[in-house]
């Protein structure tokens, strides 16, 4: 066996033992660009670009290790964290002056395959987001973000966000359609009437989603989180680094990018059973495969999953509504010619076809169900929903490093397609049998065909990290086209006529361009203290050319067309402020001075709307303070926050003879707090929760509402919410390890609707728990089985309602019955 000399030895630690400055500089951000190698090679480097001193001991087993790679802007304490993940190398000593390294001992003869985390961690992994469009550790951003990350999601069997969606604090959301959801954070939501997004959605660093009602903007696609590497969701208004519709924040989907170094692949299938349902099933699949000697590498991922119903419809013969298969796929190539360079290409699909909603229809007043036999699992429909829902992006990023700067340019081209039929007849009877005497009841359907077309692209130009003066500027522009069709038909008429003529038609195409720039720059009075201002400045375009025609167009000529261009402009200002002062390396305090908006347009016009062609913006104003700790050497995270949003000119859903218009009524006010912390107990045990408490309200009469008092709560957002989960891994023995996950997820009373509204009735959806138990069992040679039951108690959880006028059931989307599910799953992975 070859053995080091003395000599040898005392050469090696030398090289290792890099002398930087005379103390450790945590805080610090830097550029980082160390590649995955050797660690023999990798701390030296890595003490060099931090500036810091280290010694690592001892030194013969650095040789035979490897480190991953570290790239980006991070602080040091983020970056060295990074650069030991997964190689069991800790921090022996810090004494403020030099770091002892100390690697793990040397494995037995017959390594265990089998363990998913190697070694037993005896501090918290650093978690590094891009939430402020650098690289930094979660605990070092000034506001409140959550990070989901890949172990995070394949610990609880995510699939969507509805998966994880209890887990964050402030989030909640109103299921749409199998494909979609409308997603509120922090309460800014006006419930199933709102028609444009309040939350900004990035796949990546590219926005998806329309900006416009005409695009339905509120409907936010479904995208599957398999191979994502996290999920970050950015709690208040992001306006100055994200721009429009970043109203209540931001979610943003990072994927895996390609690994230059090493090859990878994974295959897995998944089949369980949902009670008051039937089967579910899936295959995922991925692989990596680096290119042209480490210069490049091709990422390809793939999803194919079934999803059943669980409510039925026994009047027409209907069952298992609600079931959706998903196809998803990515494919990535990633270019570095050079350390300075790189680029990122990236085509993405996603389809989501559904059959019916899972709803349960129930009375507005008691909120028992409506259904002939009284089960919670029925309902009646006398037309079949479909819904079809899919997004395709095209996406580059460019990375260059100037050295004095560094330019990023990203480009995307996206089509966001939605088609559904919805069933009317409760509203349309009941407005048809106000207006014609002696009307009998059809079946309406309403028939909605709509794609996007949408363009972005962003430069910015950032700044090194330097700890003295750090900034960023940049513009983006993004052109959309949307047509969008809209017919309301008797589907009991082969023509779809009523009394010889159509209820109404509508041929939608809309144009919409945006431009802004915007800037932020951070000053550090001290090691201790800085202040980060912001500013964006956005302008928007919106046309909309409208062919209309039928009996809720104009009544007296039911086969007039109307042909009426609506057109809007309108500039906006948004701001932050943002001081953060550190108490210690591991303490740090905030405040939070920010303002988002979502943009006005041009509304859908007609003969009774022409008082209301357009709509302005509204926006919001957000005041928050808080702490993000790291205690306990490490074991525990603490955050928690305290926030104060003013809401103005909220943008509602005012009905016209059975026709959506939008209009600006009124404002609101929300006041609440978050917590968030994961602490390590044992080696292997983790303990992890959150919680929110939330008070949203309007703060003015909304006539446009039908509410002639102030002090109404916004729907959809629970006064109190929180989430637990317990997790543990530990060896069993013959090369084996297990993993055990148990969370509790607790979701507060909401509303739908409006407590005293006739135009957005109220509906009251009670509490509810769910528990979820995670096994995992990890064998040799990368093979996996893992053993789930969701909603263990098989809670009936009431998770979102729509609601209607006229004495129409509340449609109640409820939780997901008790699954029980297995996974098995087989990984390669060999460095190059």
């Amino acid at each position: 066996m070859y053995r080091l000399t003395r000599r040898s030895r005392l050469c090696f630690g030398t090289a290792i033992a890099v002398i930087g400055w005379a103390s450790v500089a945590w805080a610090q951000q830097r550029t980082f660009n160390i590649p995955s190698e050797s660690a023999a090679a990798s701390i030296p480097e890595f003490a060099r670009q931090a500036g810091i001193r280290i010694v690592a001991s001892p030194a013969a087993r650095f040789k035979s290790m490897r480190t991953p790679a570290v790239e980006g802007a991070l602080d040091t304490h983020a970056a060295l964290s990074k650069l030991l993940s997964g190689t069991g190398i800790v921090i022996a000593s810090d004494d403020g002056r030099t770091i002892v390294l100390k690697a793990p001992p040397a494995p037995p003869a017959k390594v265990p395959a089998a363990l998913s985390y190697g070694h037993k961690p005896t501090q918290l992994g650093a978690v590094v987001v891009t939430a402020s469009k650098r690289s930094e550790s979660i605990q070092n951003v000034p506001g409140q973000v959550t990070a989901l990350t890949s172990t995070d999601l394949k610990q609880i069997h995510a699939n969507t966000l509805n998966d994880v969606a209890a887990l964050v604090p402030g989030l909640s959301y109103q299921s749409t359609t199998p494909g979609n959801n409308l997603i509120a954070i922090r309460g800014v939501t006006t419930g199933g009437g709102q028609l444009s997004s309040g939350v900004g959605l990035y796949l990546d660093q590219v926005p998806i989603g329309a900006s416009t009602a005409f695009g339905l903007g509120f409907q936010s696609f479904n995208v599957n989180l398999y191979d994502l590497d996290r999920v970050e969701v950015l709690n208040g208004p992001q306006g100055t680094d994200y721009g429009a519709n970043a109203l209540g924040g931001a979610i943003k989907y990072v994927t895996n990018a390609p690994n230059l170094h090493d090859y990878s692949a994974e295959v897995e299938t998944e089949g369980s059973t949902t009670k008051h349902g039937d089967l579910n099933d899936a295959l995922r699949a991925k692989f990596n495969v680096p290119l042209f000697g480490g210069k490049a590498a091709l990422r390809v991922a793939g999803v194919q999953q079934f999803d059943s119903g669980y409510v039925d419809d026994p009047s027409h013969g209907r069952k298992n509504q609600g079931a959706a298969r998903t196809l998803s796929g990515r494919v990535e190539l990633l270019v570095k010619p050079t350390s300075d360079f790189n680029v990122r290409l990236t085509a993405f699909t996603g389809a989501v076809t559904g059959s019916g909603f899972a709803w349960s229809l129930r009375d507005r007043v008691s909120g028992r169900p409506v259904s002939v036999s009284g089960s919670r699992y029925e309902q009646s429909f006398a037309l079949p929903q479909p819904t079809e829902n899919s997004l395709r992006l095209y996406s580059a990023v460019a990375n260059l490093n100037l050295h004095w700067a560094k330019l990023t340019s990203v480009s995307g081209y996206q089509l966001d397609r939605g088609y559904s039929i919805n069933d009317e007849s409760g509203l349309f009877n009941a407005i048809y049998q106000i207006v014609v005497p002696g009307f009998q009841p059809i079946p309406f359907a309403l028939r909605v065909n709509d794609l996007t077309r949408k363009f972005t692209q962003e430069l910015r130009l950032a700044s090194p990290d330097n700890h003295s003066f750090e900034w960023m500027v940049g513009a983006f522009f993004t052109r959309e086209r949307t047509d969008e069709d809209v017919f309301l038909v008797n589907a009991a008429d082969p023509k779809g006529q009523l009394f010889g003529s159509t209820p109404f038609g509508g041929v939608l195409p809309s144009r919409y361009r945006e431009i802004s720039v915007f800037g932020n720059g951070t000053i550090y009075f001290s090691d201790n203290f800085d202040v980060t201002l912001g500013i964006r400045r956005t302008h928007n375009w919106e046309n909309n050319r409208q062919t209309t025609f039928g009996q809720l167009v104009l009544p007296g000529d039911p086969f007039a067309v109307q042909n009426l261009d609506v057109t809007s402009n309108e500039g906006v200002n948004t701001y932050l402020l943002n001081p953060r002062y550190h108490l210690s390396r591991d303490i740090m305090f905030y405040a939070r001075v920010s303002r988002g908006f979502r943009p006005g347009g041009a509304n859908f016009i007609f003969e009774n709307g022409l008082k209301n062609p357009n709509f302005k913006s509204d926006t919001l104003w957000n005041y928050e303070i808080g702490e993000k700790s790291t205690l306990l050497d490490g074991k525990l995270t603490l955050n928690a926050d305290l926030y104060d949003l003013e809401w103005q000119g909220i943008q509602t859903t005012v009905n016209t003879n059975g026709v959506n218009q939008l209009a600006n009524g009124g404002d609101a006010r929300v006041r609440g707090a978050e917590l968030a912390f994961r602490y390590l107990v044992l080696p292997g045990l983790t303990v992890s929760g959150s919680g929110s408490y939330s008070h949203a309200f309007l703060t003015t009469v909304s006539p446009l509402l039908g509410l002639d008092q102030k002090d109404v709560r916004l729907p959809l957002s629970p006064r109190v919410s929180f989430a637990l989960t317990g997790a543990y891994e530990a060896p069993i023995g013959n090369d084996f390890s297990a993993a055990i996950a148990l969370s509790n997820r607790f979701v507060g009373n909401r509303t739908e609707g409006f407590s005293g509204s006739f135009a957005v009735p109220k509906y009251q959806l009670p509490a509810y728990d769910i528990v979820n138990l995670d096994t995992s069992l990890f064998m040799p040679r990368g093979f996996e089985a893992d053993l789930y039951v969701h909603n263990v108690f098989d809670t009936p959880g009431q998770v979102s309602a729509i609601t209607r006028a006229l004495g129409v059931p509340a449609y109640v989307a409820l939780s997901q019955p008790r699954t029980i599910g297995l996974v098995l799953k087989a990984s390669f992975d060999r460095p190059r």
